[in-house]
């Protein structure tokens, strides 16, 4: 899943561009089903599993992106949430 977080971001994502685990979670819902499918776990609920695909996004701090605050914005249940905000070097 880290591999495929970073390509997502190395390919999908311009330089200087910012955005947050919503936007890259969605992304891996809509074009690589599979590969998001295949890290849940059973005993996770959705915000669980996707706090884990948060955690990955951090690992790329300072590597690919820089940490830029929070936003507001809308999760896949279609609610607004807090997340934090990346910026792509």
């Amino acid at each position: 899943m880290k591999n495929t977080i970073k390509k997502i971001i190395q390919s999908e994502i311009p330089k200087g561009c910012i955005f947050d685990a919503h936007s890259i979670i969605e992304y891996l819902i809509q074009f690589d089903s599979d590969t998001y499918l295949s890290y849940y776990q059973n005993n996770w609920k959705t915000k669980d599993f996707h706090r884990e695909i948060s955690k990955l996004i951090t690992t790329l701090e300072g590597e690919l992106i820089d940490r830029q605050g929070t936003s507001w914005s809308l999760n896949i249940h279609k609610k607004f949430s807090q997340n934090v905000c990346w910026l792509k070097k």
